[in-house]
């Protein structure tokens, strides 16, 4: 538990506090180094979501149901599926709210950032409004994000949780940006740094909250409840990778080495969990 408490706080409320503080210094960092990071955490998340919590899912199910593993591997799909239509119902609905095609109705356009309001916060002259909306979007988008890492915490029965750790590092790489990005937003609306670093941290509790959730309700001996909730943390995780990583991967962090980027994130977090 000690190393789930350490991990926990880096990965969310710390790794937040400290993009927000490099968005007041104003220090960019180089581009090649930023497209590395976002990358290569992605790929880790890649990684360990297919080699690791779905397979885990599988497992459980098929051992739940052991006179009919097919019927365990069926309803851990079925579960992973609608928890993944349902947050990216959310994120539609939310979507809307934002009006962020109010202009150009192109339903296909990719969207730069998790809160779509990117073009909110450059082009609308209430920025506060916009920042709000970042804020929202960004508590919500850290609800799954939460649950998946403190699932990870107990996905291995080793004294040491590698995946939860290496889950740890790659969510402080991805909330390091939020941090800076939503930090460097109220600023622009004008807000004092101090009011801007209190809504930031706020927006890394919800990630925090339901890791807390995550992890406790995932200490359990039968088969069925762990299928149940690493079947909720996988469908929750494939939304925020397919919704939110890869498309801010491919429209803003993208490089000539994004691929050779990632799929080292993805070799790292393989070779990690057969280390085990």
């Amino acid at each position: 538990m000690l190393y789930y408490f350490i991990f926990s706080i880096l990965a969310t409320i710390l790794a937040t506090l400290f993009g927000a503080l490099l968005s007041k210094l104003n220090n960019k960092m180089p581009r090649i180094l930023e497209s590395f990071l976002q990358n290569f955490s992605v790929g880790i998340v890649i990684g360990l979501l297919f080699f690791e919590m779905i397979v885990e899912a599988l497992e459980e199910g098929t051992a739940y149901f052991a006179d009919n593993k097919y019927i365990g591997i069926v309803i851990s799909v079925a579960i992973i599926l609608v928890i993944g239509v349902l947050f990216f119902l959310l994120h539609e609905m939310l979507h809307k709210i934002s009006n962020h095609h109010k202009e150009d109705h192109d339903d296909d356009e990719a969207c730069e950032d998790h809160a779509h309001t990117s073009e909110l916060i450059t082009n609308n002259e209430n920025q506060i409004v916009a920042s709000i909306l970042f804020l929202g979007a960004i508590s919500i988008h850290n609800i799954p994000e939460g649950l998946s890492l403190g699932t990870s915490f107990n996905i291995s029965s080793n004294t040491i949780p590698y995946v939860g750790i290496i889950f740890s590092i790659a969510l402080f790489i991805h909330n390091f940006f939020i941090g800076y990005s939503m930090c460097a937003s109220f600023m622009k609306a004008n807000k004092k740094f101090g009011f801007s670093l209190v809504m930031t941290l706020l927006s890394s509790l919800p990630a925090f909250i339901f890791s807390i959730v995550g992890y406790f309700v995932s200490v359990s001996d039968s088969s069925l409840f762990n299928m149940i909730i690493f079947s909720i943390s996988s469908g929750t995780l494939l939304y925020v990778l397919f919704i939110e990583l890869l498309p801010q991967i491919f429209y803003k962090y993208k490089s000539k080495f994004s691929f050779l980027f990632i799929l080292l994130g993805i070799l790292v977090s393989i070779l990690i969990i057969f280390m085990e």
